[in-house]
């Protein structure tokens, strides 16, 4: 068990590959979220002009915030993943007073590692038996 840094290569080479997966999908997924948008703009203009409500402005904007909502988390899911993975990690490490960072513990050879040499001692005595 010398190196297991292969662990973070094989995770960047899957990661790479996953990415341009999404990359082959992204115009066809921003056709479809555009599409859908307007679908739901136009059918909830419509039921507005039909109901006798007369706040249309304040519902239109209301609108338009939930669909940019929407939109912001679509259009940047890989960022806000990241900083929610990144953000827990480092909250663990300020509870537990660790001495790592939190881009270490976001590399999975490294924690099997810190894992291995944690528990060499405990197999070495083991061994012993």
């Amino acid at each position: 068990m010398e190196d297991l840094g292969v662990i973070d290569q094989f995770v960047a080479t899957f990661s790479a590959y996953i990415d341009s997966g999404f990359g082959l999908l992204q115009p066809d997924v921003a056709f479809l979220t555009s599409a859908l948008i307007a679908i739901d703009i136009t059918l909830a203009g419509l039921f507005w002009a039909m109901g006798p409500d007369t706040d249309i402005v304040g519902r239109f904007l209301k609108k338009v915030l939930y669909v940019g909502a929407f939109a912001l988390i679509l259009g940047n899911f890989a960022l806000l993943s990241d900083v929610v993975f990144t953000s827990f990690a480092q909250l663990g490490l300020n509870a537990t007073g660790g001495t790592i960072t939190a881009d270490d513990i976001m590399k999975p050879g490294f924690v099997a590692a810190t894992g291995f040499d944690a528990a060499l001692p405990l197999l070495d005595e083991i061994e012993k038996l």
